[in-house]
């Protein structure tokens, strides 16, 4: 018996997009994208069908190859406010020998994992994004699994030690804000720089437990909190002073004797504490995209965000004025500018680099090349 011709033309049941389905969220099946992912700006996939890859990045991405030799640094994002971005990034030819190489993915990986994205004409975060031949495990045990295993621990950290790699122990040691005492509910806004971080780090450590918790509803939870840490971060923003080379000579001058580096500590604790979270954030949102299989996320620069944190084992861990005046006194202390590791790497140690320097080392070279490089300065990784 042959079918009616209603029965012959209904189309198939359409299935609901990736997104939707993910998260266990409703689809309203609409094309090209349904209403949730229009809102959120992320990508609808519909079963059998392959998401749009943004092709604009592939010829920066080449053109910097090009300039680099072997190892690259990051797509250099210009100064607060300027909108430009740069392809002109330093390179690392003068660098130890034992680095060399090529590695032809190098720059799809530092740039979407170092740079917040882009907003679009609505004021909300957008991504470009391009594609991958390596499997994301590869990506994760050649250059993340360093990093991931320092992220998981810092739920623990924070409760025993008050402290992670981007959070100095010394930064709550006159009590913990509200933010971190389980009042991000509230509907009052920080109004003081240390509660801005606090906040910023609050949100952090819930999407550290919610990335790695592994199931589907901790995932759809860490997919709605992205929004939140963004503005957050953004916002923390405005109490941060990113340093440059320039005042770096200035804070040296002014900080000639004990004394103005014992007043200047209280400060120094808060601002590089947040201006690691505030990198740190959108590294997470990244690793975040990068487990999701969404991965390569290609900033263009027109945020026109800068990141900079100093790099010395001896500053981060001090515990009190004094010894911060003496390791700053006597110890090298390195400022990593945009991602720039150049400086580190080639007037540097071991000793100089703390976790979160190496999280950040081994992400943009490699854990292998990072390990290389310490074993060129006489140590172990």
């Amino acid at each position: 018996m042959y079918n009616s011709s209603p029965e012959r033309i209904n189309p198939p049941r359409r299935k609901s997009c990736d997104a939707c389905w993910m998260a266990k969220r409703r689809c309203d099946f609409a094309l090209p994208a349904c209403l949730r992912c229009a809102r959120r700006n992320l990508p609808c996939v519909y079963p059998g069908q392959q998401p749009a890859i943004s092709q604009e990045p592939s010829s920066d991405i080449s053109l910097l190859m090009e300039q680099v030799d072997g190892l690259s640094s990051s797509i250099y994002v210009g100064p607060q406010g300027t909108g430009n971005a740069s392809s002109g990034a330093p390179t690392f030819s003068t660098m130890d020998p034992v680095l060399d190489g090529s590695d032809t993915e190098l720059v799809h990986l530092i740039s979407p994992v170092f740079h917040p994205a882009v907003r679009d004409q609505n004021n909300c975060m957008a991504i470009l994004r391009t594609r991958s031949s390596r499997p994301v495990s590869t990506i994760i045990a050649t250059r993340l699994q360093f990093a991931i295993d320092r992220i998981k621990e810092a739920p623990r950290t924070t409760v025993l030690e008050n402290q992670t790699p981007w959070s100095h122990s010394q930064l709550y040691k006159d009590g913990m804000p509200r933010a971190m005492q389980e009042d991000l509910l509230s509907p009052l806004p920080p109004t003081t720089p240390l509660e801005a971080l606090a906040h910023t780090q609050a949100l952090i450590l819930y999407q550290i437990m919610y990335v790695f918790d592994g199931t589907i509803h901790a995932l759809a939870s860490a997919e709605s909190l992205i929004p939140a840490l963004e503005r957050s971060a953004l916002y923390l923003r405005n109490f941060i002073h990113m340093p440059d080379s320039d005042s770096m000579e200035s804070e040296g001058s002014i900080l000639s004797t004990m004394e103005p580096v014992m007043d200047f500590w209280s400060l120094r604790v808060f601002q590089e504490s947040a201006r690691r979270t505030f990198m740190f954030a959108f590294y997470l949102i990244q690793v975040y995209n990068l487990l999701q299989n969404d991965r390569l996320i290609q900033c263009d620069g027109r945020l026109g965000l800068v990141s900079a944190w100093y790099s010395s084992t001896h500053l981060w861990r001090a515990q009190n004025a004094f010894d911060f005046a003496v390791a700053w006194a006597e110890k090298e202390h390195l400022l990593v500018y945009n991602v720039d590791f150049s400086q580190l790497l080639q007037h540097g140690q071991p000793g100089d680099m703390d976790s979160f320097a190496k999280m950040m080392l081994s992400t943009s070279l490699g854990i292998d090349r990072a390990k290389a490089w310490f074993y060129s300065k006489g140590a172990v990784w």
